[in-house]
């Protein structure tokens, strides 16, 4: 994690170390501000990490005592380390993510074959593929981000109604009927629903009682926005991985092509031509979708138009997806993996268990390295 300030006696701010067991980052946060008698945005963090693990990570939050912070009893949380800055923590401050985990019932003929697994690692890198975790279990985000995108208005609300808790569903079904066919009555009275709704939905139901519309639409804007712009986030995910499978079959995701669009000395990205070559150390890119988004050229650009217009987002594609105005981005292809070690694991000796250890920059998934070394590996033949 990047602290780019030194601690400061006089900030109002403290960032801290949270330890989470089995609980997603935005869930620990909510728990946090909750127990502070806070709003849950009020507790800042730079990334994500996994629901399922044990982590840590930094958050912050403004205008808290040190003493009430550190005696804060959560279940699945833990907070250590506070320190005063004079501002909060930004999405995106984050160097990198250290990882470290326990492979169990390793045969011990499989262990060279790891190891030259992780020596091919460190030279080459991995695919930079976001991990199945981005899309929810059994796709449920991915369907989600569809109906977010393509709609109709009513198919996502009734998506997020049904990833809520199954006590939840019937209070978040009667809203979506009272804001599509219900009458002047129902529709003033949705707020009464709120305590049974999750929390995406409550302020649909606000939204419903204060101007009672009939325009579904208008609904989806009451959606949080860090939710919806969560959600669209995943049908670009599922984009760059399409555009990544293939580049990976054509054997270029860690090769420049002409038309390439790659980083350049002055932190731009531009085509790599014969005219100007990529820089030494380039990578090639994908495109993190957004409807003004620039494309690569030639054959690169032609595998990245293909499947966009294979998801529904070619010619035509959504101005303004979810009621959003992404700028996208540009996502490298591939990704170094630093400090790549493994050992015996002293907790389990007589299990066959090994411990692996290795580093990644933002947004890169341990799961991936894992499915690399499977394949690279464990697989037979």
């Amino acid at each position: 994690m990047a602290e780019p300030e030194a601690e400061a006696a006089d900030g109002t701010h403290l960032w801290f170390t949270v330890e989470k067991r089995d609980v997603s980052t935005p869930a620990a946060a909510r728990r946090i501000a909750k127990a502070l008698g806070r709003r849950g945005g009020e507790v800042s963090f730079a990334g994500r990490k996994d629901a399922v693990a044990i982590t840590r990570q930094r958050m912050s939050v403004e205008h808290v005592d040190v003493d009430r912070l550190l005696g804060l009893e959560l279940d699945g949380v833990r907070v250590s380390e506070p320190r005063r800055h004079r501002r909060k923590l930004r999405p995106g401050e984050l160097l990198g993510n250290r990882f470290e985990l326990v492979l169990r019932r390793v045969a011990p003929g499989d262990v060279p074959r790891l190891e030259a697994g992780l020596d091919g690692i460190r030279s080459e890198g991995v695919p930079n593929r976001y991990g199945e975790q981005r899309f929810g279990p059994d796709g449920e985000g991915l369907d989600i981000a569809r109906s977010l995108v393509f709609g109709p208005p009513e198919a996502y609300l009734e998506a997020l109604a049904r990833a809520g808790r199954p006590e939840q569903l019937e209070a978040s079904l009667e809203l979506i009927r009272r804001a599509v066919s219900g009458t002047s009555g129902e529709r003033r009275r949705a707020d009464e629903l709120c305590p049974e709704l999750p929390l995406d939905l409550v302020p649909v139901a606000k939204q419903l009682a204060r101007r009672r519309t009939e325009v579904v639409a208008d609904l989806v804007a009451a959606v949080p926005r860090s939710s919806r712009v969560f959600h669209l986030a995943i049908l670009q995910a599922w984009v760059f991985n399409r555009v990544l499978d293939r580049r990976v079959e054509e054997g270029s995701s860690g090769r420049v092509l002409t038309g390439d669009l790659v980083l350049r000395e002055d932190g731009r990205h531009g085509h790599a031509s014969e005219e100007r070559p990529a820089p030494p150390g380039a990578v090639p890119t994908g495109p993190i979708w957004a409807p003004a988004l620039r494309l690569a050229e030639g054959t690169p650009g032609d595998i990245e138009r293909a499947v966009l217009a294979e998801q529904g987002l070619g010619d035509g594609h959504p101005d303004q997806p979810g009621g959003l105005s992404p700028r996208g981005s540009r996502r490298d292809l591939r990704v170094a993996v630093t400090e790549a070690a493994l050992e015996t694991w002293a907790g389990e000796p007589d299990q066959g268990a090994v411990r692996v250890t290795f580093g990644l920059p933002p947004g890169a998934y341990a799961t991936v390295v894992l499915d690399h070394l499977r394949a690279a590996c464990l697989d037979p033949g």
